[in-house]
């Protein structure tokens, strides 16, 4: 007989465990709450796309699916990346717990509002055809999206398509149930985290990731800036990129640059 559900237990259940070493501990909860849409900011160099694949790496490996849309790498680089840190992505690709798929971001709005330039307003078509495709009996528990910045840029001449699409891929991602990591690229010390601030606004947790120079260095650092249905350290903490992946130090505060 089956025992019952604790309150422990229950906890347990709605939260994403993202088995990044200190990451996780930056909750109070333990994790991310399950079913959020999270941001994942940052400018070049901070480890936005290795946060996102170590998350999936540690899912698969424990017997989860997961589902990596890349809108600019090829899935030939983003296997050769991961197994640079020595995740096999090919194992659980053809074991059938990691979808990679790379997808233009052009054929996406081609499809959905019948050209790039389009009318400017949504049309009927952009409603029946799903933001992204997920394969029927594939139950994703965490969707990545590398990155929000590349679909903006093929849809700059027609900005309102790409908030219709966004808007769309955030009420697809709550119907999926999956836990969602949406990669976008800022400046190196931003004060805004999305391209158009929609992002921002509609998501519910913000991920910031930094590479700070420091005279002739450099020093990577996290921030949970926004995390919704959650405890979290409200404080920027040290974090490396090491060969097996990212590392996060919570006992490590580091502080940030002033703005000018």
């Amino acid at each position: 007989m089956a025992e019952p559900l604790t309150e422990k237990n229950r906890e347990e259940d709605a939260i994403l465990k993202t088995q990044i070493p200190g990451f996780d501990e930056l909750f109070r909860e333990g994790g991310i709450p399950k079913r959020n849409t999270v941001l994942v900011a940052g400018g070049t160099g901070t480890g936005k796309s290795t946060f996102c694949r170590q998350i999936c790496y540690n899912l698969v490996s424990h017997g989860k699916q997961c589902m990596y849309v890349s809108f600019e790498e090829s899935i030939e680089k983003i296997e050769r990346s991961m197994r640079g840190f020595g995740w096999d992505a090919k194992k659980y690709i053809e074991s059938g717990h990691l979808l990679i798929q790379k997808i233009n971001p052009l054929d996406i709005l081609r499809m959905k509002f019948g050209s790039v330039s389009g009318s400017g307003s949504a049309t009927e078509l952009s409603y029946k055809i799903k933001p992204l495709i997920i394969p029927k009996d594939f139950h994703p528990e965490v969707i990545v999206v590398d990155s929000l910045t590349a679909v903006i840029s093929a849809s700059i001449s027609k900005e309102k398509n790409y908030r219709v699409y966004l808007q769309q891929l955030f009420n697809f991602f709550e119907e999926t149930g999956a836990t969602s990591f949406l990669i976008t690229e800022t400046e190196p010390i931003p004060t805004r985290f999305s391209d158009t601030g929609i992002e921002e606004f509609l998501a519910d947790g913000i991920l910031v990731l930094y590479n700070i120079q420091r005279g002739d260095r450099r020093e990577n650092a996290v921030e949970v800036l926004k995390m919704r249905y959650s405890n979290h350290l409200k404080k920027v903490f040290s974090l490396e990129i090491t060969s097996q992946g990212i590392q996060v130090y919570p006992e490590r505060q580091v502080l940030l640059p002033g703005y000018k």
